[in-house]
């Protein structure tokens, strides 16, 4: 019998394990808040979200074979730890792809519908990862003129940093390090500021990626993020002056969390060796439930699909629910808004076949190209 310890914010669980287990296990559900070492005396298992940190004053004196975030950052698992122990890991790298380019896009559209940004603009993409690549082909398919940058990587239309500064947004997609050839602690720091001027700047990657102080300073520069310092009690200034500010929402779309349970299920039954040979986790297009003339209109209003992104993910009301919050109820609130955040699906969730019949001249190319986002 494998017995498992999984947090409760971990959606349709019990079903993946049942499809994918050929062997016996039992499953018990944890708070993320309240789990204890002792909690985990007799657990083979343990598979958790970035709620919690996994590291030796948890697991000490367990017998646990097995942890798995179901998060495609891995800055909550000691891993060090884990691999001097003998512990197998894994994550989900990719998992909320697609839930997250969903909320840079979104934010776009916010600009585009506030003037602020247009397609003839040009977008910088610091980190061309899982993220960055879907954000590069979205936004070549719609022509505007974007740039990504990588140290990590060779490919040849890749850029330098500087020409990134030197865009009209720069979005940015790394994980979060302190470490290494180039750690991305602070990546953007005071000493960008004059680069930043007059510019939009986005963070979805980690709070402490972006320097919180830069942000405060600069008074010309539009800045959007979902991620903060000292999280869950963020600094209510710095929320306040963001233009859009979320509570850490940006890869909390359904298929991100199914994504995140399917791909720490599967490396579960793969570490434990219990596979079964016929299953199977396909995922079946869902229709268009929101008007589909909406995106026609916007098309041609501005070039941009902004009913696309916007239907499933209302940007501007989530930020005016978080501004709203009084400073000494924040802490408690941040953590509520991300736990009870507003069930979406990814854009590449929905079928776009009937978008034709409105409109032939519409790129019905881009709109099947989502799919294979």
């Amino acid at each position: 019998m494998i017995k498992i310890a999984a947090d409760s914010q971990i959606p349709n669980l019990e079903p993946r394990l049942s499809e994918l287990f050929d062997a016996e296990y039992s499953l018990q559900y944890f708070e993320s808040d309240q789990l204890k070492s002792n909690d985990l005396k007799d657990i083979d298992a343990l598979l958790v979200r970035s709620t919690v940190q996994v590291d030796q004053e948890l697991c000490n004196n367990s017998q646990i074979q097995f942890v798995g975030s179901a998060t495609a950052g891995i800055n909550h698992l000691d891993t060090k730890y884990l691999n001097d122990q003998d512990i197998a890991w894994g994550h989900a790298p990719g998992c909320n792809a697609a839930s997250v380019t969903h909320y840079v896009m979104a934010a776009i559209g916010e600009l585009i519908q506030e003037g602020l940004f247009n397609v003839r603009q040009s977008v910088g993409i610091v980190g061309y990862g899982n993220i960055g690549k879907r954000l590069y082909q979205m936004l070549s398919a719609l022509n505007i003129p974007v740039y990504a940058h990588d140290p990590f990587l060779t490919d040849p239309f890749l850029v330098e940093m500087d020409k990134i500064l030197a865009c009209d947004l720069i979005t940015i997609h790394v994980p979060y390090s302190t470490e290494g050839a180039h750690p991305t602690r602070e990546l953007i720091n005071i000493s960008h500021a004059k680069d930043l001027k007059d510019k939009i700047l986005i963070n979805t990657s980690r709070g402490g990626v972006v320097s919180e102080a830069l942000v405060m300073d600069s008074h010309d520069l539009i800045y959007i993020a979902d991620v903060w310092l000292n999280e869950p009690t963020p600094s209510p200034a710095v929320i306040q002056k963001a233009f859009i500010a979320s509570p850490h929402i940006a890869g909390y779309s359904i298929e991100g969390k199914l994504n995140g349970a399917s791909m720490i299920a599967m490396e579960c039954a793969r570490v434990f060796n219990c596979i079964k040979e016929t299953s199977s986790l396909e995922n079946h297009s869902i229709e268009w439930p929101h008007g589909l003339e909406n995106i026609v209109r916007d098309m041609h209003a501005f070039g941009f699909p902004l009913a696309l992104f916007k239907s499933e993910l209302d940007l501007r009301s989530i930020s005016d629910t978080l501004k709203n919050i009084s400073a000494n109820e924040l802490a408690d609130r941040f953590k509520d808004l991300r736990v009870n955040h507003s069930p979406r699906h990814d854009f590449n969730a929905y079928s776009y076949q009937e978008i034709v019949d409105l409109d032939e001249s519409i790129n019905l190319t881009f709109f099947n190209s989502l799919k294979n986002l």
